[in-house]
């Protein structure tokens, strides 16, 4: 041992002195990597590995950090991660402190679009078998947009073209902006409780992205899903989509274009009425030309058949068939007289008590074959009969008695007790 000495570190110094050297190297750095073993602790701190082909590094992401994400960490998802490298001292293991995470190769907002819209078509919200039908002439509209937006004018510039329409009722909101989606929703089941509506009509112009961020939040979507009135999304241009169009009862492209199929204009109506008018008329004169060939038919029909005299033949043949009916049942009367007298003079040849004697005789000689072959009938005769007491069983034999048994006799009157002294075994 050379005369320098060297410092003796505790645990505990080591690995804070560690982690001072690396949270003052690496106190704000960019990693980027595929996220591994990812878990989401109740308390809302996440904590997942970041990893590449060959190496890994466990990470922390607090809540406090995490609440701002616009989209669900995933496992397999590629991010960027920035944040400290440190050392949990409780292991002493080294990790980092995650302060953000940007997926890698799309945007936050487009990967937040994309899960929340898998998610609710797993859940079935975009199936067209729950959505209502819009009515075809509403005549009670709510008007869910920006009081100072192009989306407005423009809705109101067609639907005064349009016929049908008692009134518009405007529920104003902040179409962008972090007040937005809680404007949004709110004005939305608000037409819901309400209920007075034909339909609601949720629109604005269009933008990127971040300009309909409201329209893609979930508590906006869920209220328009849930809505109890029968629901238009008009939102953006053509190209623009979001998750409101998918639930909503029906998607326009535009709000020039939700304006313009909410009502007809009055060419249109005209143009109906002349295409009802004609198809009215074409039906009342096909209906005419058929109701002229039946009638034709039927005058032939009575001109070939001659009522009159049909009726004069019926009444003829009703006549007939009555005096057919007289005269068998007078024969079927007679018939029955007769059988009834022969019986009569039959029965008063018979002495009925002469012919019951064989039977009362044979019916003698069985009850004496019954008494005879009665149970007890021995006893008459001498005989009795022996039980083993307490079972009731009847002896044919003395060959499983035991001295001392108690036996039962029974004669033809009353009963006897006795017990066994011996036994003698007889064999055939």
């Amino acid at each position: 041992m050379n005369g320098d000495t060297k410092p003796v570190y505790s645990v505990t110094e080591l690995v804070q002195t560690a982690r001072a050297l690396l949270e003052s190297k690496f106190s704000s750095v960019l990693v980027q990597g595929e996220i591994g073993r990812f878990t989401k602790h109740p308390s809302g701190h996440m904590y997942f590995d970041l990893k590449d082909g060959r190496s890994l590094v466990s990470c922390a992401f607090f809540r406090n950090a995490n609440q701002a994400l616009a989209f669900q960490p995933e496992q397999g998802m590629h991010v960027i991660v920035g944040g400290v490298l440190t050392l949990y001292e409780a292991r002493g293991q080294f990790q980092m402190n995650v302060r953000s995470m940007e997926p890698k190769g799309v945007g936050s907002l487009q990967l937040a679009f994309e899960q929340l819209k898998r998610k609710m078509m797993l859940e079935g919200l975009f199936d067209e078998a729950r959505k209502k039908a819009v009515p075809e002439y509403p005549k009670h509209i709510a008007l869910i947009t920006s009081p100072s937006g192009a989306a407005i004018q423009d809705f109101m510039k067609i639907l005064e073209t349009r016929v049908g329409i008692e009134s518009v009722d405007l529920f104003p909101v902040k179409v962008q902006g972090e007040e937005a989606p809680q404007e949004v929703r709110e004005a939305i089941e608000s037409v819901s409780r309400q209920n007075c509506h034909d339909v609601l009509v949720v629109t604005r112009g269009g933008g990127s992205l971040q300009d309909l961020a409201a329209f893609n939040d979930e508590g906006v979507v869920r209220a328009l899903a849930d809505c109890s009135v029968p629901t238009v999304s008009a939102i953006g241009h053509e190209v623009d989509f979001t998750l409101c169009d998918f639930v909503a009862d029906r998607r326009e492209p535009t709000p020039t274009a939700a304006a313009a199929h909410l009502a007809p204009g009055r060419d249109e109506i005209e143009q109906q009425l002349e295409q009802l008018e004609h198809r009215l008329k074409e039906s009342f004169e096909n209906l005419i030309d058929d109701k002229k060939r039946d009638l034709q038919q039927l005058l032939k029909t009575l001109r070939d058949r001659r009522p009159d005299l049909l009726l004069d033949q019926a009444k003829q043949n009703l006549d007939y068939r009555a005096e057919e009916l007289k005269s068998a049942l007078e024969d079927q009367l007679k018939e029955q007289e007769s059988r009834l007298r022969r019986s009569i003079e039959l029965l008063s040849r018979i002495n009925p008590l002469q012919r019951l004697k064989p039977f009362q005789e044979k019916l003698k000689g069985l009850e004496a074959q019954l008494m005879a072959y009665h149970p007890r009938g021995p006893l008459k005769r001498g005989y009795a009969i022996v039980t083993r007491k307490g079972t009731g069983d009847i002896l044919r034999s003395s060959q499983k008695l035991k001295k001392g048994e108690r036996l039962e006799i029974e004669l033809q009157k009353g009963r006897v007790e006795s017990e066994v002294v011996s036994t003698q075994d007889e064999t055939e």
